[in-house]
């Protein structure tokens, strides 16, 4: 039998100079070899690339494992850092949850790769085990910022959600106007309807003041998760549709949950003595299924948003109480902040913009320049 030729190397150089082999630490690098997509030809699909690591790096090969079967549609429920699972969309196995592996295929652009509530195909692994394949283009988001400031990288929280629910409380934690503003932005931002839900009414404690909001055009319900008799005005405002609960920790998110969805397994955490503030208790997205077409997406108390994809120009768009006064400021370029001749401002001193919403856009504002 023949010997099979030599790998090229992608400097030209030899493996052998002068009758002397070169040690492993001097020998040129080859390419590494890759396989992408499904073929029957074992040599379909090679293609070949610099190893990102340098010349003298050790030869890797990557391949992608062969498929077997038909792919099924499916919707990722929830997400961990090597896996996925996935609730089946179609045919016989309808509403069952599997659990995935990612494919190398899968390209990570500017948001994270995966997301709850991703429509997605998945492929049956030879033997056992599934593969998730591919990903539908996200019809909205839900994101926040990730480590990589860099490269400016989304973490979505969840994609394509009809209502974003933004949970807050009469008290334990106080309501504070510019956590709801910055969600209200938030949702804007990904192409997500917002919706104010006011927790723990059952306390003998004044409701804050959400006419604001109502003026604004959000939904606002009110009600508490230990009252679930009091939870039916929800249950219809969420009923065919896929929502996210968000707010801060210790808004009771989870604890509206177990009330909507008997068995439920959403983790519920006391709030702190010491400031009245909640404890992280959700670490992760997870979908909970109310009815066939009704789902809830139970957040991670987020503590910021992704905002950095704004322009401090462009923010006072998100503010929409304000477009009736845009182009009346003296300056074309106007940023409301302490500009003379501002219409904002004025509108702010005149009572015909609550102080709140205004004290919101100067913090928002401030972080992005």
């Amino acid at each position: 039998m023949a010997e099979a030729p030599p790998l090229e190397s992608t400097d030209g150089d030899l493996d052998r100079q002068g009758g002397r082999r070169l040690s492993r630490a001097r020998r040129p690098d080859p390419e590494v070899i890759w396989r992408e997509g499904f073929s029957d030809d074992p040599l379909g699909g090679i293609h070949r690339r610099k190893d990102l690591r340098g010349s003298r790096g050790k030869i890797r090969v990557e391949k992608l494992p062969d498929v077997a079967g038909d792919p099924l549609s499916t919707v990722v429920v929830s997400v961990s850092r090597r896996t996925v699972e996935v609730e089946v969309l179609e045919g016989e196995r309808l509403g069952e949850i599997i659990a995935c592996s990612y494919s190398p295929r899968l390209v990570l652009g500017r948001e994270s790769l995966v997301a709850v509530g991703d429509r997605a195909q998945i492929h049956p692994l030879p033997g056992s085990g599934w593969l998730l394949t591919s990903l539908e283009p996200r019809r909205t988001r839900l994101s926040r910022p990730g480590p990589d400031a860099r490269n400016h990288l989304d973490i979505v929280v969840a994609a394509n959600l009809d209502v974003l629910v933004i949970v807050v409380s009469v008290d334990r934690p106080r309501f504070h106007p510019r956590f709801v503003d910055r969600f209200l932005v938030a949702a804007q931002l990904g192409g997500v309807a917002p919706a104010i839900f006011l927790n723990k009414c059952d306390l003998d404690t004044p409701e804050p003041d959400l006419d604001t909001y109502r003026r604004l055009g959000v939904p606002v319900l009110k009600g508490s998760a230990v009252n679930p008799e009091g939870l039916d005005e929800l249950r219809q405002f969420l009923s065919g549709r896929w929502s996210a609960f968000a707010g801060i920790s210790g808004v009771g998110k989870s604890s509206l949950i177990q009330a909507l969805v008997p068995g439920a397994d959403a983790e519920i955490g006391e709030v702190r003595g010491k400031d009245g503030r909640g404890r992280h208790t959700t670490t992760r997205a997870k979908v909970y299924r109310i009815s066939e077409a009704t789902r809830i997406v139970d957040t991670p108390g987020i503590r910021e948003l992704a905002m950095h994809r704004v322009s401090a120009q462009e923010i006072q768009l998100y503010f929409t109480d304000f477009n009736e006064f845009f182009g009346h400021c003296r300056f074309n370029d106007c940023l409301h902040s302490r500009e003379p001749g501002c219409a904002v401002i004025q509108a702010m001193e005149e009572g015909q913009i609550h102080p709140d919403r205004y004290a919101s856009y100067l913090r928002i504002l401030e972080s992005l320049q």
